[in-house]
């Protein structure tokens, strides 16, 4: 058994992950890796097998920003479009400044159009209601409080800022999803099953209890308790009650059938999008007030939302699919990489200096969780040392 193997057996059995799958590539394929490790329903004694099928959470974005420049390639749509006469629930929103002395909602008309890379960007002026205490009050004082489970109802609340003007991290990647769906006039699900299953990843849906082959392999969910220990998820989830396609959240997957996507991108193989628009996924696309309050974002308390370890001030900016390292972080994360990961705490990277692909899954909740943390970067050191990449 590797260092890493011993190292991710350990963090089971001290508790701080129930399972993990990992899974590396090269972009040549001359270095593969995968290994499973730990129980597919905490703490139930039965092993995670490596077919496992995980939710996604906000990996979906990667697989939705796919799915939404691929109608750019194929001329349905362009990047600076304005997105408001398909998506008019999104157009009508105004922004909301904050409340008067009588506690009633300050909100004003927008003046700037929403295009398609400020959705993409998180840089179109939305921000998720349980992150902005703004929209938490506002949405608090809805009556009846909203309830409904698909793009528009969830995510048709004010904006926060002028498009273009900040970033916040937000359901913009949903309402890109849905911008796809009325564009190609069909499901998302539909989509992503054109896109993905041509690469042999057939486990990528947002409804795996409707497919018997894979309704079985979904994995519970841990929970770690204020006093640090894992307990089994009886909880609705993030999913629970959904009846849309949430291109921000809702997906499914095998981990191995998520590295096929991030391969196909590494080797920018043209099976998915141009080429010219794969390099464009790589390049800094925030304008300095959005790069600023990104920065902002990452320093806050809210920054221990992001998955995975960050190297305090590495500077950041945002691409076409997830976060921008913007200089080398030693030992893992070379300058360029793209990276992102998920609520329930799945994390992976792109790395095209080094030649990596790299998505390690787990399932537990909440974000940001310290146990996960330190088995996500004993992966990342790992994988970069098996790989023999060079610093």
């Amino acid at each position: 058994m590797d260092k890493l193997e011993e190292t991710l057996a350990k963090g089971v059995e001290d508790g701080k992950i129930p399972h993990a799958i990992v899974c590396a590539t090269n972009k040549n394929g001359t270095f593969t890796y995968q290994h499973a490790v730990g129980k597919a329903h905490y703490p139930a004694a039965t092993p995670i097998q490596p077919d496992a099928v995980f939710a996604l959470a906000s990996q979906t974005k990667l697989l939705t920003t796919i799915a939404a420049l691929h109608i750019v390639d194929a001329g349905l749509f362009a990047l600076d479009d304005d997105v408001c006469f398909q998506l008019p629930e999104l157009a009508r929103q105004p922004i909301l400044k904050g409340f008067d002395e009588h506690d009633r909602p300050i909100l004003v008309e927008r003046t700037k159009a929403i295009t398609l890379r400020q959705l993409l960007t998180h840089s179109a002026g939305a921000a998720y209601a349980f992150m902005s205490p703004l929209l938490t009050k506002y949405q608090a004082q809805q009556d009846p409080p909203p309830t409904a489970k698909t793009v528009v109802g969830t995510c048709g609340v004010p904006l926060v800022y002028e498009p273009g003007e900040s970033w916040a991290y937000s359901g913009s990647i949903d309402w890109a999803g849905k911008l796809v769906e009325r564009l190609t006039d069909c499901t998302l699900d539909e989509y992503f099953k054109r896109l993905f299953e041509p690469l042999g990843a057939t486990s990528i849906t947002f409804w795996p209890d409707r497919n018997p082959a894979l309704k079985d392999r979904v994995l519970g969910i841990a929970v770690r308790t204020a006093e640090g220990k894992l307990i089994a998820n009886t909880e609705p989830t993030l999913n629970t009650g959904s009846t849309d396609c949430f291109g921000g959240h809702g997906g499914f997957s095998s981990m191995s059938d998520y590295l096929l996507v991030q391969h196909s991108i590494l080797a920018n193989d043209g099976k998915l999008l141009k080429p010219e628009t794969v390099e464009m996924m790589f390049q800094p696309q925030l304008q300095a007030g959005s790069k600023r309050d990104l920065m902002a974002f990452m320093a806050s308390p809210s920054g221990a939302y992001v998955i995975g370890e960050w190297a305090p001030g590495l500077d950041l900016d945002w691409g076409l699919g997830g976060m921008l390292v913007m200089r080398d972080d030693v030992g893992r994360r070379k300058k360029g990489t793209l990276s992102w990961g998920g609520m329930t705490n799945p994390f992976w990277l792109i790395d095209r200096e080094a030649g990596l692909a790299l998505t390690f899954g787990t399932q537990v909740f909440p974000p940001g969780d310290k146990g996960v943390e330190g088995m996500i970067s004993a992966a990342e050191y790992g994988v970069y040392e098996m790989a023999g990449v060079k610093f």
